[in-house]
C-alpha cells in the first residue's frame, strides 16, 4: 500500500508478518472459521484464496511441497505458485487457480478469493 493509502484494520485479521511467506509459496490459515491459503508472488504482492481446490478438497496451501514419495513419481513437487502468472496449482491433480479471481479456465468453475494487504509489514486478509 502506497503512504496516502489507509486501511481500516478492524476489518482485517492478521495472519502473518511480510518475512513469514516464502515467495512462491503458500501458507494455510483458519480465519474466522474459513480455510483459507495466503500466497506471496513477489514484489510485496500477496494473495488470499480458498484453501480447498473445488474438485477434490485438496489443500492449496501445499501447493509446491516436496512429494514424500517423489521417486516413484513423475514429478518431485505437488503443483506450485505462478507468480508471474499469479496462478497456484493444485498438489493433487495440478487444477491451476488464478489468485486474482478464484478462478479454473479449463473447468468453468470458481473458488472464494479474499481482500490481502500488506499494512506496516503485517499481511491481512478480510473474509
Amino acid at each position: 500500500m502506497g503512504e496516502s493509502d489507509t486501511i481500516d484494520r478492524s476489518a482485517y485479521t492478521k495472519v502473518a508478518e511480510e518475512g513469514d511467506v516464502e515467495e512462491g509459496r503458500g501458507i494455510g490459515v483458519d480465519v474466522d472459521g474459513i480455510e483459507i491459503a495466503v500466497f506471496n508472488v513477489g514484489d510485496g504482492d500477496y494473495y488470499a484464496i480458498s484453501n480447498r481446490c473445488s474438485h477434490q478438497q485438496a489443500p492449496l496451501c501445499k501447493a509446491g511441497e516436496e512429494k514424500i514419495n517423489a521417486e516413484h513419481t513423475w514429478t518431485k513437487t505437488r503443483g506450485g505458485v505462478n507468480t508471474e502468472e499469479c496462478t497456484v496449482s493444485c498438489p493433487w491433480h495440478l487444477w491451476t487457480w488464478d489468485l486474482e479471481t478464484g478462478t479454473n479456465e479449463a473447468s468453468g468453475q470458481r473458488i472464494g478469493t479474499f481482500d490481502c494487504v500488506v499494512d506496516d509489514g503485517d499481511v491481512l486478509v478480510r473474509v
